[in-house]
C-alpha cells in the first residue's frame, strides 16, 4: 500500500464524531434535504418507469417512496436516480456536483437492522470529506473538461462510507476504495437528459457492487488506488497527493461545513442560485422582462460552465439555462417548476431569448466561492445592475427549518413530514430502523 492510499485508508476508519455535534447536525439537515428531494421525484413518470423496471430484480431492500423492493445493488442505484432526478439536492462547489445523492442512496441500501443514526452520518460524513478533499484538487479543470463529479467522485465516497460503516480492515479498505476509483465515469454533457440523474445512480450502485462483490468473493484488486505514479488522481488530474496534507485536511472543520452545502427550493442547476436572487431583485424594483433592452449575466472565469444552456430547447435543458431560469423570474417574479418539464420551451422565452447575454468579466475567485452579477438596461438606456452574494439555500443563508419543512410537505405531505421531523427528534441518537416505517 502506498503512503498516500494509507493515509486515507486509516483516515476513513478511524474518523469518529463522537465529540463533533455540528458535523452531525449537518448530516442530519442533509438527509432531510435528500429526503425531500427522492420523495417529490417519486411521482415522476420517468421515476416510476425506473422503479417498476429495478424491481424486476428480486430482493428485499424497499426504494424510497415506491411499493418495490429490489437486491441492494439496484435500490441504491434507484435511489440515486431518483433523489437527483429533478435536481433539487444539494450541491457543493470542491466537488463541483452532489455527494448526498450517492452517499445516503448506499448507505440505505447496505444499512443493517443494527445501524446507529451515529454510525449512519458518520459514514455520510466520510464519503463527503474524501469527495470534497479530492473534487478540491482536482476542480475547477475536472469540471471544465467535462467531467460530472458526482459520477467520477461518487463510487469513491460511496466506498469510503461502507469502509467506514462496517470497520474494514486495512487491505480492505484499500481494496473497495480501488474499485470504486475503477468505476469513476460521468461525462457533463449529460446534463439536460435523464443520464445525469443517473450518473449519482451508478456511482451509487457501483460503490455497492464493489461492497458486495468483496464480501462474497475472493477477487482482488490494487491496493495503491491512490498512489502517485499512476492511481487515480493522476490520471484524472495529473496530480500528486501530499499524504501529511490530506491529514491537515481532513475534517478540518469538514466539507459539510467549509465551503458546506447549497440546498435548492426549486428544481435547477445551484450555479443559477445567485443570478436568479439578482433577478428578484431587479423585478423587487419593478424591472419587467418587457420594459428591458438587455439583461447580462456576469460571471468569473469558466464560473458559469454548469450552465450548459444559452439557449435551451426544453424545460430539461432549461435546468442548466441561466437565460431560461432569469426569463421566469423577470416575467413572473419567481420560478415556475413546471416550467422545467416542458418538453418544448415556451414561444415567449423563444422570442426573448435575444436580450440576453453572458460575459465573463467579473475576476478569478477562489473555486469555493460563486458570483454572478446581473445588469439590465431598460427602453430609455438607463442601466441596472444587482448581486446577492448569499443567495437563500447557500452556505451562508442556509435554509430555516421551516424552508426545509416545506421542501419535506411539497414532496410527502404534512402528516407524514410532522411524523418524520419526530422521528428524528432525537437524532444522532437512536437506530435508523426507527424510521423503517416512513421510508
Amino acid at each position: 500500500m502506498d503512503a498516500v492510499t494509507g493515509t486515507l485508508v486509516q483516515l476513513i476508519r478511524n474518523t469518529d464524531l463522537a465529540q463533533r455535534p455540528d458535523l452531525l447536525r449537518q448530516g442530519k439537515i442533509a438527509f432531510l434535504d435528500y429526503l425531500a428531494s427522492a420523495l417529490q421525484a417519486a411521482r415522476h413518470p420517468r421515476v416510476q418507469e425506473v422503479a417498476r423496471w429495478v424491481g424486476n430484480f428480486p430482493g428485499t431492500t424497499p426504494l424510497l417512496g415506491q411499493q418495490v423492493t429490489s437486491n441492494p445493488i439496484q435500490a441504491a442505484f434507484f435511489n440515486g436516480f431518483q433523489s437527483h432526478y429533478l435536481d433539487l439536492d444539494d450541491a457543493q462547489s470542491s466537488i463541483a456536483g452532489h455527494f448526498s445523492t450517492v452517499l445516503f442512496s448506499v448507505l440505505l441500501a447496505e444499512r443493517s437492522r443494527e445501524t446507529t443514526v451515529r454510525d449512519f452520518l458518520t459514514a455520510y460524513t466520510v464519503g463527503a470529506e474524501i469527495e470534497g478533499i479530492l473534487g478540491g484538487y482536482l476542480n475547477p479543470k475536472h469540471k471544465q473538461q467535462g467531467w460530472h463529479s458526482t459520477g467520477t467522485l461518487g463510487s469513491i465516497g460511496g466506498a469510503a462510507a461502507l469502509a467506514n460503516l462496517y470497520g474494514l480492515d486495512e487491505e480492505a479498505t484499500a481494496r473497495l476504495l480501488s474499485l470504486g476509483a475503477t468505476q469513476s465515469a460521468g461525462l457533463g454533457l449529460e446534463a439536460g437528459s435523464d443520464a445525469k440523474p443517473l450518473h449519482s445512480g451508478f456511482a451509487a450502485r457501483n460503490a455497492v457492487f464493489a461492497f458486495e462483490l468483496l464480501q462474497h468473493t475472493k477477487v482482488t484488486a490494487s491496493e495503491r488506488p491512490f498512489n502517485n505514479q499512476n492511481g487515480w488522481q493522476k490520471v484524472f488530474g495529473n496530480l500528486e497527493l501530499d499524504p501529511d496534507e490530506l491529514t491537515r485536511r481532513w475534517l478540518r472543520p469538514g466539507q459539510l461545513l467549509e465551503p458546506g452545502l447549497w440546498m435548492k427550493l426549486h428544481p435547477y442547476c445551484s450555479a443559477a442560485i445567485g443570478g436568479a436572487a439578482a433577478c428578484k431583485t431587479l423585478y423587487q424594483q419593478g424591472l419587467r422582462l418587457d420594459g428591458l433592452r438587455e439583461v447580462t449575466f456576469h460571471f468569473p472565469p469558466g464560473a458559469d460552465t454548469a450552465l450548459h444552456y444559452p439557449a435551451p430547447a426544453t424545460g430539461k435543458e432549461g435546468k442548466f439555462s441561466m437565460e431560461y431560469v432569469g426569463w421566469q423570474v423577470l416575467t413572473r417574479g419567481g420560478e415556475d417548476d413546471g416550467l422545467f418539464e416542458l418538453s418544448q420551451v415556451p414561444e415567449s422565452f423563444q422570442k426573448a431569448l435575444p436580450k440576453f447575454h453572458r460575459k465573463n468579466d467579473l475576476p478569478p475567485v477562489e473555486k469555493t466561492v460563486r458570483r454572478t452579477v446581473v445588469t439590465a438596461t431598460d427602453l430609455a438606456g438607463k442601466t441596472y445592475r444587482a448581486e446577492v452574494p448569499d443567495p437563500l439555500g447557500s452556505p451562508r443563508h442556509p435554509f430555516s427549518e421551516q424552508d426545509l419543512e416545506e421542501k419535506l410537505i411539497r414532496a410527502k405531505g404534512e402528516t407524514w413530514t410532522k411524523a418524520l421531523l419526530h422521528a428524528m427528534e432525537a437524532w444522532p441518537a437512536g437506530r435508523l430502523d426507527e424510521l423503517e416505517n416512513l421510508l
